[in-house]
């Protein structure tokens, strides 16, 4: 650095772009003034990561066990107590029940506990963005970590003892690792790939549309990078063929007398090569490449169960050798076009780790694999369900799969292929909104990382929308690409700036939509979140009135034993019997019990009923105190039917308002308000009569529902019965 340069940092005066040009400090400053950006943004994911492990670690059981929860904390405590019989794809993979108990036995067992990896998995998620810093640029990252720290959806089912955020934290990883490999490969990425991705199999099966997703990806990719190898080859040949012009022209020579003289030459044209922009090429296989895949699933239909042969298999493999054929096609044009396949950018990246390193990664998998479908060697036994028939190594294999294709003939869950649409839309609108700024940028200006985020959040959406089974939680998986297309979206907005009135207004609305998702997200995880006005809660969630029976049913027992020197005798129907199975795991008698009407009575101290079954004591009432009881609840909502006439418009906005604003449900005039599965709890009336002599408060009353003001507030499902 010159005097010149030092005097003028010293001093802290202004130096203009001629200054800065002439002393060559231009380069020297804008990597300053970047890496001084860099470093605030590093705070703020810091804080924002902060936010993130408060937010998914704090009042982890505030919220009553799902059914779906108590299963996977009770599989993993019996794999804990070396109980765990294998792997059952029903249940899917048994890796997160090796790492929970792991957790029961260092932590201890509780719901906060069963919760605890779902909550790290989450934070994960939150951080990972940051990898992405500099193709999602300054303002992208940050949008990126904040709407997964502060999204609803991605909030709720942090908390949520399922395994859909842990097998979307290996998602992430996945699509980290395979972007890397195409964008700049290493010899380890391919034993990083395969490894996550047994790892994702060992978790859930929806690893085969991720394989899918990113398979259909590559091989798009394949054949982009054959048409640019050939397109630069053809624009950059230097030896071609010159091309000659015949050219005829006449001079008139006036020397004393006149003459004129033709000469024919020929004259060289200008070579000027036909060339197609690269953006121009990505933009159209990213284009076509979506819409063949949208119409492949718009073939296959939404029930291939209904047809014989099981076309679903079938169809996708056509779609498959569609994009074989493609990639041939592009082959083709490249060689005919001189081009040396070894220069192909995408063959470059398969042939880096060379044989070596793909070996190892396919000997090291498949040792992965064996490890966890095997319980460490332990079990190659497979549990000997109708689902899982084979030994452990063939179950991991196939039954996975088999089950998976076997599902989407049925409709579990909602059965409205926009149901993923309208949860986007009612929950995550401000990621929604971002991200078609973030589409419209991509599509202007493809690169790979554009692209394979395109990809991604639109065959989620496409695929899921498709599938046979449509959940709530399963909305995660969609709405992290969705959420990273929203950072690129205001990071384009940001760097495109060109009034400073636009852009306070655009800033504004996404304060204003950033405050309320803050407050939406408060409401549904901490507040209300259990309640089925919420379209996160599905048929599974258990009520409160849930824990704390389970919580009186120990109570009762200690008094039974100190008072008559048994322990209680608690038969509770297998319809109802989950979450109990969890909340009830160290009973000191068997609870589980099969009820029916044509079966034997049933002679408990207590026993729990389902609506359908209280006929089975109907000759023993006598002996019982009857207590009504709510054992779950939900709410599937008709937000398809649309509107006849524009005179219904507004009640449909009305509607929804109402929602939006204070969670009130609405009618469709077809009973579809929040209703619960209903029954009874039958109390012998010495146990009853002791309860109340000990116990100040007595037996449990009838737990609050819900209670709402419009139309759904005067009509109720459920079960009322005096007792």
């Amino acid at each position: 650095m010159t005097s010149v340069d030092t005097k003028y940092l010293r001093r802290g005066e202004a130096m203009s772009k001629a200054d800065l040009k002439r002393t060559g400090l231009a380069e020297f400053v804008e990597e300053t003034e970047s890496s001084q950006v860099w470093r605030q943004v590093r705070r703020v994911v810091i804080f924002l990561v902060f936010l993130a492990v408060l937010s998914r670690l704090t009042y982890l059981g505030n919220r009553a066990f799902h059914h779906d929860e108590s299963l996977d904390a009770w599989f993993s405590l019996q794999y804990l107590d070396g109980m765990y019989k294998g792997y059952d794809p029903v249940y899917h993979g048994p890796l997160r029940f090796y790492i929970t108990a792991g957790f029961f036995w260092i932590f201890g067992q509780s719901d906060e506990v069963a919760r605890l990896l779902p909550a790290l998995s989450g934070i994960v998620v939150a951080a990972l963005p940051w990898v992405w810093r500099r193709n999602l640029g300054p303002i992208g990252t940050l949008t990126s970590v904040g709407l997964i720290v502060i999204s609803p959806t991605m909030l709720y089912f942090s908390r949520f003892g399922r395994e859909d955020t842990f097998f979307l934290a290996l998602t992430f990883l996945i699509v980290l690792t395979f972007f890397a490999f195409l964008n700049n490969p290493k010899r380890w990425h391919p034993l990083a790939l395969l490894g996550l991705l047994v790892l994702a199999l060992a978790v859930k099966e929806s690893v085969f549309l991720t394989v899918f997703i990113f398979g259909s990806f590559g091989m798009i990719v394949f054949a982009q990078d054959l048409i640019l190898a050939a397109q630069n080859r053809s624009s950059g040949m230097q030896k071609r063929k010159p091309i000659y012009e015949e050219a005829v022209r006449e001079i008139n020579i006036e020397e004393g007398y006149r003459r004129s003289i033709t000469i024919r030459t020929r004259v060289l044209q200008e070579f000027k090569p036909r060339k197609v922009s690269e953006e121009k090429i990505r933009r159209f296989f990213l284009v076509v490449g979506l819409l063949l895949l949208l119409m492949t699933f718009w073939w296959i239909g939404t029930n291939p169960e209904r047809e014989s042969g099981n076309p679903t298999v079938l169809k996708l493999g056509l779609y498959g050798a569609l994009l074989f054929v493609v990639i041939i096609i592009c082959w083709c044009l490249a060689i005919r076009s001189g081009t040396r396949l070894a220069d192909v950018r995408i063959i470059k990246t398969l042939r880096t780790p060379q044989r070596v390193g793909w070996a190892l990664a396919g000997v090291a998998a498949s040792i992965l694999f064996l490890l966890l479908f095997t319980q460490f060697f332990q079990e190659f036994d497979g549990p000997g369900a109708i689902t899982a028939p084979y030994g452990a190594i063939r179950n991991g294999l196939t039954s996975g799969f088999e089950y998976w294709l076997g599902e989407q003939g049925t409709v579990r869950g909602d059965a409205r292929w926009q149901y993923y649409l309208v949860l986007l839309s009612a929950y995550e609108w401000l990621a929604l909104g971002l991200a078609a700024f973030g589409m419209m940028r991509v599509i202007r200006k493809p690169d790979l990382f554009g692209q394979i985020i395109v990809w991604w959040g639109c065959a989620s959406l496409i695929i899921h929308s498709w599938a046979g089974e449509r959940m709530p939680w399963l909305m995660v998986h969609p709405l992290l690409p969705i959420v990273i297309l929203a950072g690129i979206g205001l990071q384009s907005i940001w760097d495109h700036r060109k009034r400073k009135l636009s852009t306070c207004i655009v800033m504004l609305c996404v304060l204003v939509g950033s405050v309320y998702t803050c407050a939406t997200s408060i409401y549904v995880s901490y507040v209300r979140g259990g309640e089925p006005q919420e379209l996160f809660v599905q048929a599974g969630q258990a009520t409160p009135e849930v824990p704390k029976w389970a919580e009186q049913l120990a109570d009762l027992d200690r008094l039974s034993f100190a008072n008559f020197g048994r322990h209680l005798d608690v038969s509770i129907d297998s319809d109802v019997y989950w979450p109990y199975g969890w909340y009830l795991r160290d009973f000191s008698t068997p609870t589980y019990a099969v009820i029916s009407v044509d079966g034997d009575v049933p002679d408990a101290d207590i026993i729990f009923l389902p609506h359908w079954d209280r006929s089975v004591l109907e000759g023993s009432y006598e002996a019982y105190v009857e207590i009504p009881y709510e054992h779950r609840w939900w709410w599937v909502p008709e937000f398809d039917t649309g509107i006849s006439g524009l005179d219904q418009f507004p009640d449909f906005l009305s509607s929804w308002g109402s929602w939006i604003w204070n969670r009130e449900p609405w009618d469709s005039k077809s009973g579809a308000c929040p209703a619960s599965l209903s029954g009874s709890v039958y109390v012998k009336k010495e146990i009853y009569q002791l309860s109340n002599e000990y116990f100040q408060q007595g037996f449990l009353d009838r737990g609050e529902k819900p209670s709402y003001s419009k139309l759904c507030g005067t009509m109720s499902n459920f079960l009322t019965r005096a007792s």
